[in-house]
């Protein structure tokens, strides 16, 4: 397995009228920095954010590949797939190339709104198991956000109060890793489609200090 699974991160929170999802926006190469400011959430559709952790190539690749069967299915039909069929779609793919042997070593996180049924959050990992989820993290900084997120959560969140609980997760991975990751990029999805939220780093709180 990449080390970049483990260190990198991802995480987000399904609530009653949206879905929050926060990755870190670190790029590395062997020991080198390459960038800080990396968007991690991929817009895949109108209401839909594709999450990924992982090598860059593989994030750019799957990414694309996953936008354009979309985009090729709704074109055929005339409607869009929803959020339980495309996690599966992503699951299914994910599971042909690790029995290959040729394995995506992604992790990922879908957050969605679909009209009929409301916000969704699925996480997916590179071998191929996949589950919706209230909450759900990735990463060793995971270790941290999902107990964040567990004393915290709730259904009925708002917008501001769950970018708050993503705020104390990447504060409390910046004190407790080792691992250096400054930047954090936020985004929700919601009837309203997807929205970016202000990035998270340690000057929000060191300031306060």
């Amino acid at each position: 397995m990449s080390e970049k699974l483990a260190i990198q991160c991802l995480f987000g929170m399904q609530c009653r009228d949206f879905a929050i999802i926060a990755a870190d926006q670190m790029n590395t190469q062997s020991i080198l920095i390459m960038k800080d400011d990396m968007d991690k959430l991929y817009k895949i559709s109108d209401n839909m954010v594709l999450g990924l952790n992982g090598d860059v190539g593989d994030m750019n690749q799957f990414n694309q590949f996953i936008t354009s069967n979309l985009g090729l299915y709704k074109l055929r039909n005339n409607y869009q797939l929803d959020t339980p069929a495309v996690a599966h779609f992503i699951r299914k793919n994910l599971s042909d190339v690790l029995g290959a042997g040729n394995p995506y070593y992604l992790n990922l996180l879908v957050a969605s709104y679909d009209e009929q049924s409301g916000p969704k959050l699925y996480t997916i990992d590179w071998l191929a198991s996949c589950h919706k989820m209230q909450f759900a993290a990735h990463g060793l900084g995971g270790i941290f956000a999902l107990s964040i997120m567990d004393r915290y959560y709730n259904l009925d969140l708002t917008e501001s109060e769950a970018h708050k609980v993503m705020l104390m997760c990447v504060r409390e991975m910046q004190q407790r890793l080792l691992i250096n990751l400054p930047n954090f990029r936020v985004k929700t999805v919601s009837r309203l489609g997807v929205k970016t939220l202000p990035d998270i780093n340690s000057t929000m709180w060191s300031q306060k200090e």
